[in-house]
């Protein structure tokens, strides 16, 4: 998941539905390189009911909430009220996993291009109604027509042959096999009443509802007629901060009790402070370097080794991510089970870069431009980083900063080496998006029609373990032969207040689910 078109962002933050999806990113294992953390909010004691949490995170987009939960969803603060507001059919659940919510059973058919999902007879909306497997059909078919604007989240869904079957049966049809449909609408489907679209009051079947809402701020109370265990807090206060260093100091002067996603400096600062916590996530954002094998010089395989082979990981990690986060081996999806933890990251070799750019005719170095944005100020710095490493190897690197406004739709899957920026997706939702030689957004302009042919032999395989074998395989073969440079991943990192216990530590949609988290009184 990448970059940022208005709908490639989507797909960023979704993943965060998506996450079953291998939340993910640029690679990277728990562990390893990372400073001495505090805990992830672990309980002190038995919850204790009540009180308000004031959640803070920034609001990238700016402007107004989002209020559609089927259309563009630019901020993290849209996401976190929507999924406070509304139930989903499945949910990521732990490494590659998905848990029932709305929907309690699923099982595949013809060949995975067909799915029955069994839901739960005891969910209500707020306004007392039941949901019906005809609302969760009315939502979907409210994102296939939006899907130009939400990232195309149903991804290989063919809403066509989708059907409600009974009150609490739905048949989700596919247009190709699919035995990893159910992670990919992990998080996704947001399920509001048939008919429903309006939604400037919102009727939701989740833990919390709506009680006000301006800008990027809302307050949310506890829904007491929520089908699942009642929440500890008494109600959501969500912000959004325009200005990262602003929502850094509203969670240290006490404004507010958690602030989302920080910078690895104000983890850094918070981990001295008695008062805060720090709650990591691991492998949660990832800036990777992506050559393209249609373009010279990066159409030589030896060139793409060659910067491979210069590039320091370790070191980018310890300056762009400060040490929260590891080294990555080049194979795009860390918390993904596919993902191939026997591979090491390359060494760093500058002989052996050297001599590789001279195999591939280029004895006296070779020029190149590295185009980069400050969409996210850490791929800045780390094209300035990489600037100086592949200098060192013979690459004679200019970098070259343009705007985000233009960055995404003028340079991005344009020039042969840019910077990108992973977050939260699986590795069939990334292959799809990415990868693939059909791909929209084939980042790195690869062409392999026996890894699209593979890749879909492996969609099409039902036994779990055999398909995880397949796509292990995948994944080390754009870790070794393709035109990623998967240098690390960060940890996802959010400052809280002591007294706050239960955050979830997940990545992409499971990190918005704050039904268990509890005020310590």
């Amino acid at each position: 998941m990448n970059g940022y078109l208005p709908h490639r962002r989507q797909v960023l933050l979704s993943a965060l539905a998506l996450t079953g999806g291998a939340a993910l990113t640029a690679c990277g294992q728990d562990g390893s390189g990372s400073p001495e953390k505090s805990p992830a909010a672990t309980p002190a004691g038995e919850p204790t009911p009540g009180g308000v949490l004031r959640y803070g995170t920034v609001a990238a987009g700016g402007g107004s909430a989002a209020t559609d939960p089927h259309g563009i969803l630019f901020n993290q603060s849209d996401w976190i009220r929507l999924a406070a507001l509304y139930d989903v059919l499945v949910a990521p659940a732990g490494k590659g996993g998905v848990e029932p919510r709305l929907a309690l059973s699923w099982e595949a058919e013809e060949n995975a291009t067909r799915w029955r999902f069994r839901l739960r007879d005891d969910a209500r909306f707020t306004d007392g109604s039941p949901v019906r497997a005809a609302d969760v059909l009315h939502s979907m078919k409210r994102m296939a027509e939006q899907s130009m604007m939400n990232g195309d989240r149903l991804g290989t869904v063919d809403i066509e042959g989708c059907a409600a079957e009974d009150d609490h049966t739905l048949l989700v049809t596919t247009s190709e096999p699919d035995a990893e449909l159910p992670r990919t609408l992990a998080g996704v489907v947001f399920v509001v009443p048939e008919g429903t679209e309006d939604f400037d009051e919102p009727v939701g079947s989740g833990p919390f509802r709506l009680t006000a809402l301006g800008g990027q701020s809302a307050t949310l109370a506890r829904n007491d007629d929520w089908w699942g265990e009642p929440p500890h807090l008494d109600g959501l206060e969500i912000r959004g901060f325009a200005d990262p260093q602003a929502l850094a100091a509203a969670v240290t002067s006490g404004e507010i009790d958690v602030a989302s996603d920080v910078a690895p400096a104000a983890a850094r600062t918070a981990d001295q402070d008695d008062r805060l916590g720090v709650l990591s996530r691991s492998a949660a954002n990832g800036y990777p370097l992506l050559m393209r094998l249609d373009q010279a010089p990066f159409d030589q395989e030896k060139v793409r080794q060659a910067v491979k082979l210069a590039v320091d990981r370790q070191a980018l990690v310890d300056a762009v991510f400060l040490g929260y986060g590891t080294p990555g081996n080049d194979a795009p999806c860390a918390d993904d089970p596919s993902y191939p933890d026997s591979l090491q990251p390359p060494e760093r070799d500058l002989d052996a870069a050297r001599a590789l750019l001279a195999e591939a005719g280029h004895p006296d170095g070779l020029d190149v431009e590295l185009h980069t944005t400050t969409a996210y100020p850490a791929m800045s710095t780390a094209a300035a980083l990489l600037e100086r490493q592949l200098g060192e190897a013979g690459l004679h690197v200019t970098v070259r900063e343009h705007p985000p406004e233009t960055y995404w739709s003028e340079v991005y899957l344009q020039e042969p080496l840019c910077t990108g920026v992973y977050a939260g997706v699986g590795f069939p939702t990334w292959a799809r998006q990415t990868a693939l030689s059909s791909s929209a957004y084939n980042e790195t302009g690869r062409r392999d029609e026996a890894f699209d042919e593979a890749f879909a032999s492996a969609m099409a395989e039902e036994d779990e373990d055999r398909r995880v074998e397949q796509v292990t395989a995948l994944q080390e073969e754009i870790a070794t032969e393709g035109g990623l440079v998967a240098w690390g991943a960060g940890d996802g990192l959010d400052v809280h207040d002591a007294r706050v216990h239960g955050l979830p530590d997940g990545t992409g949609y499971a990190r918005m689910l704050l039904d268990r988290v509890w005020l310590e009184q």
